[in-house]
């Protein structure tokens, strides 16, 4: 894991990334994306009538989490009791099983806040009744074949439910992930079984990753006031997989539009030769599950060079500049001979995927528009 600054390294608020006090590679956040991506899916849940439990696990980061409640958020979403307890949240919803002693002792730790957790068992059901206390909420977990967990049989989630509600524990409503399917019929039936059983049952109805929110949100109208949405990768967005298949993404018809807000940033460590470069990022600091990064800027001599930068800079354009590997502690950049990146120069990346770049820094930067440091922001992974 990346190292964060430390007091050692001197680091002042509005210290710039590229005045010399910064060594690269870093993780940065820019401020009025991350400011406007919040706003906009607060806004969407407001218009919608339904409550946003933004999912934690994208970024680990308590100054990001506080800023999406300050906005509204209903509660924090997590995937374990672990991430619960490093957060400052009154309300706690964890997207996942917990039966293994280590984790449902640390549940217990929560035991004086509001928490939901899933059940898709009698067995998992029976280890959060051994930590019973009256905030804990049960959800039943709907599931689809060939996915993750949760009941593909709804008569066994209406039975547990039932169990639910005999006690000792409360039934916290139900519980789904549609973020793995593909648009259609699987992805149908999953909502049309979560409307279904809703009808049966009390409490809240939580699904919406960053792919499908919209879908669900429209295929389940009836059930909004209680419909609670667990959206993580909005609050920076990307400029790969989550712009191509997010509603908010670039192709975006409607007035909401999520703006890129992670970046990664590194500098040309070599021209090895006159077709590629090398540039000081690597696995370790950026991501690569879901695609390559791609260059989104350059910048020499305190001068930037933006993909839609005019004639007059695009010597220094980073289009045409393409990611074609990742090792531990290096990228590589295919490019044309006569590009005039040189060693030295600064290289801004675009990822794909924000979740597993956040959790390769200990700290990520918020920075201004003119990249001075607003805040180190910890990460807690």
């Amino acid at each position: 894991m990346a190292d964060g600054l430390n007091v050692a390294d001197g680091l002042n608020v509005a210290d710039g990334l590229f005045d010399g006090t910064i060594a690269l590679p870093r993780a940065v956040v820019l401020r009025d994306a991350l400011e406007h991506n919040i706003a906009t899916m607060a806004a969407y849940c407001r218009a919608q009538g339904v409550r946003l439990a933004p999912h934690a696990k994208t970024t680990m980061c308590p100054a990001i989490v506080a800023r999406q409640l300050q906005a509204g958020a209903w509660a924090v979403t997590v995937a374990n009791p672990r991430q619960a307890l490093v957060l400052d949240a009154p309300r706690i919803l964890i997207a996942n099983q917990v039966v293994d002693p280590g984790s449902l002792r640390q549940l217990h730790v929560l035991r004086d806040r509001e928490v939901y957790c899933y059940a898709d068992s009698t067995a998992s059901l029976e280890a959060l009744e051994s930590v019973a206390f009256p905030g804990l909420r049960v959800l039943v977990e709907l599931g689809v074949p060939a996915g993750r967990t949760g009941l593909r049989d709804d008569t066994a989630a209406l039975e547990l439910a039932r169990r639910i509600e005999a006690g000792p524990l409360t039934l916290g409503g139900i519980a789904a992930f549609e973020g793995i399917l593909d648009p259609g019929p699987r992805l149908d039936t999953l909502l049309e079984r979560l409307s279904a059983l809703a009808q049966r049952l009390d409490g809240i109805v939580t699904l919406g990753g960053s792919v499908h929110f919209d879908r669900a949100v429209q295929a389940l109208p009836d059930l909004a006031p209680r419909l609670v949405l667990r959206s993580g990768c909005y609050v920076t967005h990307d400029g790969g997989y989550y712009d191509r298949l997010s509603p908010f993404g670039s192709h975006a018809t409607g007035p909401y539009r999520l703006r890129e807000a992670l970046e990664v940033w590194g500098t040309v460590l070599s021209r090895p030769e006159p077709k590629s470069a090398v540039i000081g990022i690597g696995r370790r600091d950026v991501s690569h599950d879901a695609g390559l990064p791609s260059v989104r800027h350059i910048r020499r001599h305190g001068h930037s060079h933006a993909a839609a930068a005019a004639t007059a800079t695009a010597t220094l354009d980073p289009q045409g500049l393409e990611v074609t590997a990742l090792n531990d502690q290096h990228l590589i950049l295919r490019l044309p001979a006569d590009h005039p990146l040189a060693v030295g120069d600064a290289v801004g990346l675009s990822v794909s995927h924000p979740c597993t770049t956040f959790d390769k820094w200990r700290s990520v930067l918020i920075v201004d528009e003119a990249y001075s440091v607003v805040e180190d922001a910890p990460t807690l992974f």
